[in-house]
């Protein structure tokens, strides 16, 4: 027998589970009266790990579709997915703690709609559970499956992961990782990248957490070439980027290629 209690209720603007972006939104964590003393120096940490329950999901179907991606892919077993169709629907979310507030704990983004019972709330830690080499399904998944807007929004969450800030080179980033991708059928995982030596930092960043390449893998190298070098085995392609420095991320992201970089 086990005794699994919520210690409280999530507060959105999402109240159906088929309007949640996949990248969640922002949201508040209301903490019940008798749990609030276990809030205690949780206000010195920037992120979270929310563990949620997916209290109207359904329970029973060991394999599913990635509806949120394609509902078009083949099903997929649940334990390979994010789906909250899953025996125990649990939930585990990264997010970042914007403020507390006595009982209020205000974050962003999160995936879990309106009223939705949280059973646990812990510290992230970017030594413990970040782990920057892993691979996994999803990478291959937004860059074939999606829709551009959706896979741009992807890339944008993962680059802002990395670099901990919505600036307009890491949309920049976003938007050349996803033409790539699509110019070299490649998965951005798979991507190497040559960066030219007086690169934008932020755009080098951006660049880095969507593709996850890195000196000590030998994907990432530099160059005096003034142009952004991507390629797989096979083929390449080269971006130079214009100037950007008076637009922002959401602007940058609504902008069409063309306007950004012209490709070499």
């Amino acid at each position: 027998m086990y005794d699994l209690r919520a210690i409280g209720t999530v507060q959105s603007a999402v109240t159906q589970s088929r309007d949640m972006p996949l990248q969640g939104v922002p949201a508040v964590i209301n903490v019940f009266d008798e749990f609030v003393a276990g809030l205690t120096g949780l206000e010195s940490d920037t992120h979270i790990n929310v563990i949620g329950w997916f209290d109207k999901a359904d329970r029973a179907p060991l394999m599913v579709r990635p509806r949120k991606i394609n509902p078009q892919l083949e099903k997929r077993g649940v334990f390979s997915l994010r789906s909250p169709v899953r025996p125990n629907p649990l939930s585990l979310s990264a997010t970042h703690l914007v403020k507390v507030d006595g009982p209020l704990l205000y974050v962003e983004p999160l995936d879990l709609i309106d009223g939705s019972p949280v059973v646990d709330i812990k510290p992230y830690s970017a030594g413990w559970d970040a782990i920057f080499w892993a691979r996994d399904t999803h990478s291959a998944y937004i860059t074939q499956h999606m829709a551009e807007g959706d896979v741009l929004a992807e890339l944008f969450r993962e680059a802002f992961n990395f670099h901990g800030e919505k600036c307009a080179a890491i949309a920049v980033s976003a938007k050349i990782a996803y033409e790539a991708a699509q110019a070299l059928e490649a998965n951005v995982r798979d991507i190497r990248l040559q960066l030219p030596r007086n690169v934008n930092p932020h755009l080098a960043d951006g660049l880095v957490g969507v593709s996850k390449a890195t000196m000590g893998n030998a994907r990432l190298t530099f160059s005096e070439d003034p142009d952004i070098r991507i390629w797989t085995a096979t083929r390449s392609v080269s971006y130079r980027v214009f100037d950007i420095s008076d637009s922002d991320a959401q602007h940058v992201l609504r902008m069409s290629a063309d306007q950004l970089f012209s490709k070499q």
